[in-house]
């Protein structure tokens, strides 16, 4: 699997919020989208997602162009996982999941038992089985985030795009997201997660993608990035990144 994003560029009225973007990413990879507040993280993931009108750029999926495929089929390809979600019905787990089956169904169809055992299975895979009868709404910040995913992998979806998955979320079940995400592109997913956590984003991602100004600033892996002066200058702040058992530890420095 591959993702191509060609010179995409995003306009509100006269702010340039994308600047001629490009890259290529491939499944297997858990990617980090790193910038501040205001950089563009929200309208590449929106570009990228179709959910704001096509302005200029490119983007593929193996060769498909994004863009000219209708919702149903570029959801075969591409989901989206929010940083919250809360549903208005008191939906169990399992339900909730269901509703990812929706774009693989015919017009006027609804689940059937094959549905229903794909469910179970997804559930399994991300260690949530035992929840599938519980309200969607009264687990926790972490169990929902799973939940979200379960119901994105059951669109089959190779592309999982992120959007700050821990940004709510004790110490305990940020790991544990981050662990079950990073599982997920070790069976040839590809992640996209957009984060404030620079320490998440060393230790977890495969390849991290810094943006500033709706331009690419960086793009390469934590070990080139902390071979190079940006992250002081960027963060305008002196930092020093330690790396204790395998785990990088960023220190502000006075």
């Amino acid at each position: 699997m591959r993702l191509d994003v060609k010179n995409l560029s995003f306009t509100y009225g006269t702010h340039k919020v994308l600047d001629d973007v490009s890259f290529s990413l491939k499944g297997g990879q858990l990617v980090t989208i790193l910038g501040k507040n205001g950089a563009g993280k929200t309208t590449l993931f929106k570009s990228l997602l179709g959910l704001l009108p096509h302005q200029s750029g490119e983007v593929f999926i193996d060769d498909k162009d994004l863009f000219k495929l209708q919702i149903k089929d570029k959801a075969k390809l591409i989901a989206y996982i929010p940083q919250e979600s809360r549903q208005i019905f008191a939906y169990t787990v399992e339900d909730a999941v269901l509703m990812g089956c929706t774009p693989n169904l015919s017009t006027l169809s609804s689940p059937k038992e094959k549905e229903r055992m794909a469910v179970k299975e997804v559930l399994k895979e991300l260690g949530i089985e035992h929840l599938k009868n519980r309200d969607v709404n009264a687990i926790s910040g972490g169990e929902r985030q799973l939940v979200l995913c379960a119901r994105a992998l059951l669109a089959s979806a190779s592309t999982l795009v992120f959007d700050e998955p821990t940004a709510s979320l004790d110490l305990g079940n940020q790991i544990k997201v981050l662990k079950t995400i990073s599982s997920l592109t070790k069976k040839g997913y590809l992640a996209i997660v957009s984060t404030h956590n620079l320490e998440q984003a060393l230790n977890f991602s495969n390849r991290i993608i810094m943006i500033e100004h709706g331009k690419i600033l960086f793009n390469g892996t934590s070990e080139e990035l902390l071979g190079t002066n940006i992250l002081s200058t960027f963060y305008n702040i002196d930092i020093s990144v330690k790396k204790y058992d395998s785990w990088y530890v960023v220190i502000p420095e006075n």
